[in-house]
């Protein structure tokens, strides 16, 4: 059966096949189909028109809400009265205090977390989406891309640079929603008359600025624009079958043709390398199948240098800096409570609070996902692991489900990250309550003061737990593109036959396909399929561990270096 020495062994409707006799490396490729009568078009339900307009609808909805709130606090400012009027915070009924203080804030962050689950999955898939279109697309589109270990504020400028519309609009509205709409709402709602105008026994109002409550409604109408747009882009079919997760779901696409040809020696090749060597080449997925397309000659691939493996948020000068901010945050908050002169800043600006805490979201956010990302990869570099390691994805689950789903699976510290993205979403929800300007109860005053330290003072335990235990590299690259997996698989002997024709399977039965065959996999060194020594994923019993800045490949003789010829492969 074909495991990428055969590319013609594939038969179908509209095949074409090219030679490989003809060496010239500007031919076109080895094969490389028309276009399909019936494309496949699997997209998760997050992805689906129907759950992208309630996210437009519901936009829409806050917009004239907000409008509504702005209009009804102008006219009872007329007439010396506020959206809520009281002398002390005390005589407020439990439920109007919570509503007015945390409420809005709380509804924001739950609707930029809607946001959020399908911008992961428009990252996540946007590979394949260019790879299903007619005539393919390059390895620097597709194979190359890595949105879901990118900081994510940055994510927009990558989208434009490549021209990838749904990845733009899904990123901006995710960040608009989740992070400067709740910032502009906390600023929109004030507390008259101001702190040093108040007397002891005279009314207070809340009421809506209107500046900033514009804002808010404007914004919201971009999201519902965003949302809008994101509808029509993703009409494109997607020409997925089934959910490509985890290092099973790409390995399965690569058995029918010669993709796996493009990773020869780039076993251990930093990411920049593997980029150079696919650059000219178009790539193009065809019956859940990925095929080589028409390339012109590459150029020599520069030296390999010595690179972190590790996505940039976890290694340790970004997290000893980031741990630091958590501290800092967690110092400042009490000093511009109790110092004397200090609350000027919250006075002057009232959302300053909720932007830091929103900016500590965003780049917990980056965290969660490559914690995410690596996962797998861990568990590999530790031996003997399960067939189902193979097809473990935790980068398109639920914010809040990956809690309980990743502690079911023993993976505890991916789940505590995962809490720990819980956590951010409700700090932005408390600190929104600090604002010098508000009427607070003892408390809730308090309460919400506690609640901050403690998110803080967690979020700090946590993220040294995890670079305690996954800063050292165990990866010879960063995993997050297709091109870095096909490099981990590309010689391995369990392609043949665990993962023959099973490009037709989906997640849950190409799992229970790897548990039925009961071999365990691992990371390492292992002899390949062309008799050399290759790093990467495989079956047990490999020859040895991984370890960074080590290479063994070409170590032992095998007595066919003379006349190995890799083409026959």
């Amino acid at each position: 059966m074909d495991i990428g020495f055969h590319g013609g062994d594939y038969s179908g409707p509209n095949q074409e096949s090219e030679s490989l006799r003809d060496r010239d490396e500007s031919s076109a490729s080895y094969f490389f189909p028309t276009a399909e009568s019936e494309k496949p078009n699997w997209k998760p339900v997050s992805m689906r028109w129907q759950y992208i307009a309630v996210l437009t609808m519901i936009a829409l909805g806050f917009a004239g809400l907000q409008e509504y709130l702005c209009q009804l606090s102008m006219q009872r400012e007329k007439t010396n009265k506020g959206i809520i009027t009281f002398i002390t915070p005390d005589e407020i009924p439990t439920w109007l205090f919570f509503t007015w203080k945390y409420v809005p804030t709380l509804v924001l962050v739950t609707y930029g977390v809607g946001w959020q689950i399908t911008d992961y999955e428009v990252k996540r898939l946007e590979p394949y989406y260019q790879l299903s279109k007619e005539g393919g697309a390059t390895a620097a589109e597709s194979l190359n891309m890595d949105y879901l270990t990118f900081f994510s504020y940055l994510t927009p400028v990558k989208a434009i640079r490549h021209r990838q519309w749904a990845v733009l609009l899904s990123s901006i509205g995710y960040l608009l929603a989740s992070s400067l709409v709740p910032v502009l709402q906390s600023a929109s709602f004030n507390l008259e008359p101001r702190k040093e105008d108040r007397k002891e026994g005279e009314p207070k109002f809340v009421r809506i600025d209107a500046p900033w409550s514009r804002a808010v409604t404007a914004f919201l109408i971009v999201v519902a624009l965003c949302g809008t747009a994101l509808i029509f882009q993703l009409r494109r079919k997607s020409g997925l079958q089934s959910d490509p997760k985890g290092i099973a779901g790409v390995a399965s696409m690569a058995t029918k043709s010669h993709v796996l040809n493009d990773f020869h020696e780039l076993d251990t090749a930093p990411n920049h390398v593997i980029h150079k060597r696919l650059q000219h080449r178009r790539y193009k997925l065809y019956r859940s199948c990925l095929w080589q397309g028409e390339r012109v000659k590459t150029e020599t691939a520069p030296p390999s240098r010595l690179e972190n493996p590790h996505p940039r948020m976890l290694r340790l000068a970004a997290g000893i800096l980031y741990i630091v901010c958590l501290l800092l945050f967690g110092g400042l908050i009490p000093a511009l409570m109790f110092v004397p002169g200090a609350n000027v800043v919250t006075e002057k600006l009232p959302w300053f609070l909720t932007l830091l805490a929103t900016l500590i979201k965003l780049v917990w956010t980056t965290f969660d996902c490559d914690v995410r990302v690596i996962e797998p990869y861990y568990i590999l570099s530790r031996r003997q692991a399960p067939g189902r390691t193979l097809t473990l994805d935790y980068t398109g689950t639920i914010p809040g489900w990956i809690i309980i789903k990743a502690a079911l699976n023993g993976h505890i510290l991916v789940s505590v990250v995962g809490l720990g993205a819980i956590m951010c979403e409700v700090l932005t929800v408390v600190v929104s309550s600090f604002n010098f300007n508000s009427g607070e109860t003892f408390r809730s005053f308090w309460g919400s003061f506690a609640l901050a330290e403690f998110i803080l003072l967690s979020l700090s335990v946590i993220a040294t737990l995890v670079y305690v235990y996954r800063r050292h590299p165990f990866l010879p690259r960063q995993p997050g593109t297709i091109a870095s997996v096909l490099a981990f698989v590309h010689q391995s002997k369990m392609l043949d036959p665990d993962f023959t024709n099973t490009e037709e399977l989906n997640s849950k039965e190409m799992t229970e396909w790897l548990e039925r065959i009961g071999k365990t996999y691992g990371l390492g060194w292992f002899r390949g399929r062309d008799k050399q020594d290759h790093c990467g994923v495989d079956e047990e019993v490999l020859d040895s561990n991984y370890f960074h800045g080590k290479d063994r490949s070409g170590t032992r003789f095998t007595g066919r270096e003379d006349d190995f010829n890799w083409e026959v492969y």
